[in-house]
């Protein structure tokens, strides 16, 4: 009898020890997997659909939620200009303390200008980096 009330608590503290490492292991493993298919994602697209963040300018791997409430201002700003709305559907905006980063690519010089002095008036924006190309006569 008290071989096997012995026997059945060191197979429960084993189980009990045995669970919590899975518990350990599959949020680890999860957390990589994650991480790393948001990476394959980006790198095999080469593009990234307008909203998501990809290198904020100061070289940080998230925005914070106040940056990301600032580039979704910068974005309804574009948005809800009716002259700019067709060109800035293909920008992505990042924002990080108050810096704006614009990406894309828009028909000519003036959409890429007028995009960015849009951008320049939402409160809080203190700075725009452009790197808005201007799509070639031969690529449309």
């Amino acid at each position: 009898m008290k071989r096997t009330v012995i026997l059945a608590s060191i197979a429960l503290i084993s189980l009990l020890g045995c669970t919590d490492d899975r518990k350990a292991d599959n949020k680890t493993g999860q957390t990589s997997s994650t991480t790393h298919t948001t990476t394959t994602t980006t790198e095999k697209t080469g593009n990234n659909p307008a909203g998501v963040a990809e290198t904020p300018p100061t070289g940080s791997t998230a925005m914070s939620e106040t940056d990301r409430a600032l580039a979704q201002r910068v974005e309804d700003a574009l948005k809800k200009n009716a002259a700019l709305t067709p060109a800035a559907q293909n920008v992505q905006v990042q924002a990080k303390n108050g810096e704006v980063v614009l990406r894309g690519s828009v028909n000519n010089e003036q959409e890429k200008a007028n995009i960015a002095a849009e951008a320049q008036k939402v409160a809080g924006v203190s700075k725009v980096t452009n790197q808005i190309e201007v799509a070639s006569a031969s690529s449309r």
